[in-house]
């Protein structure tokens, strides 16, 4: 397999999660080249922990560039939508610092609470090199813990959520990564309409925590507003959302989506992104 993988985690207040985390990393069969760990002002021990997981699987990492550092921002809450992306920039700018007369053809990001199976990354790997216009990949399965329960569910097809996702790195130059909500969302729409394919595969699960536990699905709903997604695709979500048990989740989804829009904040202005979601129904037929 060619091509070197570089992973961008970033993590506040994540030690309960740090043990799985550096384990399912451990696990991989194929183990990125550079991991940048960004630690955004925790207050907990995660540091700790990380430092301790990496020292206790050491052997699986001989080849694994680890860099620890530490992010500052002047927002000191949870990272959501621009402090998100602001996060995950400078990580991505760490890996550009980092190379000398080679390129990583590979870019992925992995949130701290999300634990892939041990094939991940080989088998995403695969799929890049078996299909040069794949821009952006990840897993479709999603294991949700919602505490006394868990609730599988499967992303679109032709998404990639950030948490879990890997770039071709020749899709992740040209579409780049600005900083905005739900820039996961943002990028995707301008590698589609760049010509790139977006895929989730459902044979690749992760299991992660409840999405929007942190914060609320008022978030999501909130998101699809800014991204100018039309009402009508909001509620086939929040009614997918309802099939799977997820009730309280649709609705605050809903709610987030009619606040925003009755509120009238700000929406993107990318005009790729803008296009791709005015229309998206339209691309969905498509196929894309």
């Amino acid at each position: 397999m060619t091509g070197k993988l570089a992973i961008v985690t970033p993590a506040k207040n994540e030690a309960k999660n740090i043990p799985k985390l550096v384990g399912s990393m451990a696990e991989q069969t194929k183990r990125p080249d550079l991991w940048i760990f960004i630690n955004d002002g925790s207050t907990d021990n995660t540091v700790e922990v990380f430092e301790e997981e990496i020292k206790k699987h050491g052997a699986a990492f001989k080849n694994t560039r680890i860099q620890l550092v530490n992010y500052e921002d002047v927002d000191q809450s949870y990272a959501l939508g621009p402090k998100y992306s602001r996060i995950i920039k400078f990580g991505l700018n760490k890996i550009l610092s980092l190379e000398k007369d080679f390129k990583y053809e590979y870019v992925g990001i992995l949130d701290s609470d999300v634990f892939p199976e041990n094939v991940y990354y080989e088998v995403l790997l695969k799929k890049f090199e078996n299909n040069p216009k794949l821009g952006i990949a990840s897993a479709s399965k999603q294991q949700e813990d919602y505490g006394n329960e868990i609730i599988t569910s499967y992303v679109n097809k032709s998404f990639a959520p950030s948490g879990f996702r890997v770039w071709r790195r020749a899709c992740l130059d040209q579409t780049d990564y600005s900083i905005s909500i739900s820039q996961d969302s943002v990028s995707a729409a301008r590698a589609i309409m760049l010509g790139w394919k977006v895929k989730s595969f459902p044979e690749l699960e992760v299991s992660l925590r409840q999405r929007g536990a942190k914060f609320g699905f008022e978030y999501y709903g909130k998101s699809a507003y800014m991204r100018h997604v039309p009402y009508l695709y909001v509620l086939a979500g929040a009614a997918r959302m309802y099939l799977l048990g997820k009730k309280d989740d649709a609705r605050q989804y809903i709610n987030g989506y009619k606040e925003s829009a009755k509120n009238n904040i700000d929406r993107i202005e990318d005009p790729l992104a803008i296009k791709y979601y005015k229309n998206r129904f339209f691309y969905k037929l498509l196929g894309k």
